[in-house]
């Protein structure tokens, strides 16, 4: 996917879905300030940043070992 192309913004479902994890994991994750949302008012939905989701990835990488 061209990058330019790509939204910066995502809604919930669409942020679970890219992080691969369930909606409600998702609030949770929001919920305890793990993630930052973008709220342009009450009542509107959360958005969140990409740049944000990828960093919570690399937070929270792990090596196992086997």
């Amino acid at each position: 996917m061209n990058p330019m192309n790509r939204k910066r913004l995502l809604r919930t479902k669409e942020a679970a879905e890219y992080l691969g994890i369930k909606q409600r994991k998702l609030r949770t994750l929001i919920q305890d300030g793990q993630l930052p949302v973008v709220q342009a008012g009450q009542g509107v939905p959360w958005l969140l940043d990409l740049r944000d989701l990828d960093a919570w990835v690399e937070r929270n990488k792990r090596t196992v070992a086997l």
